[in-house]
């Protein structure tokens, strides 16, 4: 089992020197993986790792599928819409890694920048060689997302649907996880155990601190990384319950935390981004995606 994940923020830059290990190279300079293995870059050496896939073969309702792409190797059919349309999940980065980041690009319709974050980390180049693994949904939503509505076809809004502090409401559904879409991401994320999640929205350009300990610190490192502030408690409109966020903090089998970023609409204009190594301009969306991808390098081993 990996590590609690109860380290501040102090972790993060106590494991620098493993930092430089975690590459985003072009393929076409990626050493070719052995038969059954992986090769991963540590220190300039690299090295060839003989280890099974990361998480094992999915379960009943995923179907997945290998790629031959620059980055994006594995792609998954998680579940679908009220309306039938496919929710995906795809894998970059080492597959054989323990260190798991998911990123969840859109929940509400009409909150759009987040899947645009997703496209940008897909486009990166992030091999087999990296010392993690990253998976993207773009939109757990694409009924709301094709029209920009923020619930889904029954009307339900999917961050009220989970089982952690359930309510019924009018717009939570009848019951935890009635909606194809809630259920395909508690699925998904079961199956996946990520050491952490980030849930991306709109519009009130925050990081959300909720819950204090490893999730406030993760919170506040991508904070400072994709330049998104403040970083505080975000309230709900109302009790906050239902959410996915809740859900996999309280829940994860690996200690694993999510979190919740508020994007802002003016997520396509250029501005300062903080993540070590990156253009110090760059707009939001993808600054957000380096910031992702920085933090993944610095889960815990």
């Amino acid at each position: 089992m990996r590590p609690h994940l109860s380290w501040p923020v102090r972790i993060l830059t106590a494991s620098a020197a493993l930092v430089a290990a975690a590459t985003l190279v072009p393929d076409a300079s990626a050493a070719p993986a052995p038969a059954g293995g992986v090769t991963v870059a540590l220190g300039g050496v690299t090295r060839a790792v003989t280890a099974a896939p990361y998480p094992a073969a999915p379960p009943a309702g995923i179907a997945c599928r290998t790629l031959v792409a620059r980055s994006v190797t594995y792609s998954c059919v998680i579940g679908r819409s009220v309306e039938g349309r496919a929710i995906v999940a795809t894998r970059q980065g080492n597959p054989a890694s323990r260190r798991v980041l998911v990123v969840n690009g859109q929940m509400h319709g009409e909150e759009w920048p987040g899947t645009l974050v997703v496209d940008q980390i897909r486009a990166l180049a992030i091999t087999g060689r990296a010392t993690y693994q990253i998976w993207t949904v773009r939109t757990l939503n694409p009924d709301g997302g094709r029209i920009g509505r923020r619930r889904n076809s029954h009307g339900v809004d999917l961050n009220r649907n989970f089982p952690d502090k359930f309510l019924r409401m009018s717009d939570s559904g009848p019951r935890a996880l009635s909606e194809p879409e809630s259920a395909a991401m508690v699925r998904f994320l079961t199956w996946v155990q990520p050491d952490l999640v980030i849930s991306l929205h709109g519009y009130s350009t925050s990081v959300d601190t909720t819950g204090g300990g490893a999730r406030a610190a993760w919170a506040r490192a991508f904070s400072r990384a994709a330049n998104i502030t403040p970083a505080k408690v975000v309230s709900c409109s109302g009790p906050c319950h239902g959410n996915m966020t809740d859900w996999y903090s309280a829940t994860s089998r690996v200690h694993g935390v999510a979190f919740t970023v508020e994007m802002p609409r003016s997520s396509k204009v250029v501005r300062r981004c903080g993540v070590p190594g990156r253009p110090a301009s760059l707009s939001t969306i993808r600054c957000s995606a380096y910031a992702a991808v920085y933090l993944a390098a610095r889960l815990p081993a």
